[in-house]
């Protein structure tokens, strides 16, 4: 569905929940379930705001990394043209766990579960040389070494702070399914890394 297709339809119409299951749709479709047409959204998301009450009760986050984890599988193969998904989610998670990478941080802010960690982050680095920049990340990217990142950006024990960390199983969202299993990832967690059971 095109964006502007459906401000259109709003504009025709005085039903304010019509409105606010459009303007809904093209926040959460052009945010988290971003995909490389940049001004439509998918028909599937109309679906969970059907009903605007039940709009809160949703997982979005567990939503937005299911749909990020398809599209990351996606854009790493052959022939790929490019990447989709939630793009500030991407950003957030490097900023935490590659320090050589971060832009400049705001003042701290108490972590809460479920807090919006991306706020931490000022805006955009401004100006410059685009190609200067991309050679230097390139060059920092070709030298990282375990060394080079925080594996605990969230304190020395973030399960006990953030228990939902630990979940394994699938997460999903519409047609949508994949894994989650933070034993391939233990460091992150404060706990010193084995190698993982088989995903099957």
């Amino acid at each position: 569905m095109l964006v502007d297709e459906a401000m259109a339809r709003v504009s025709a119409s005085s039903d304010e929940s019509v409105e606010a299951r459009c303007y809904l749709l093209c926040l959460i479709g052009s945010t988290l379930f971003v995909d490389k047409s940049y001004d439509r959204v998918r028909g599937w998301l109309y679906s969970y705001f059907r009903d605007l009450a039940m709009v809160g009760k949703y997982a979005w986050g567990a939503g937005a990394l299911a749909w990020m984890y398809r599209q990351l599988g996606r854009s790493s193969r052959a022939g790929s043209g490019g990447f989709s998904g939630c793009l500030t989610l991407l950003q957030a998670w490097i900023y935490e766990y590659f320090p050589s990478l971060r832009i400049n941080r705001r003042a701290p802010e108490p972590m809460t579960e479920g807090g919006p960690f991306a706020r931490r982050w000022e805006g955009p680095i401004r100006g410059g040389d685009l190609q200067r920049k991309l050679d230097h990340y390139r060059r920092l990217l070709d030298g990282f070494t375990a060394a080079h990142v925080d594996w605990l950006p969230f304190g020395a024990n973030p399960s006990r702070a953030f228990p939902r960390s630990l979940y394994r199983g699938v997460i999903r969202v519409y047609d949508v399914a994949e894994t989650y299993d933070p034993s391939r990832v233990l460091r992150q967690f404060g706990y010193r890394q084995v190698i993982p059971d088989p995903v099957i």
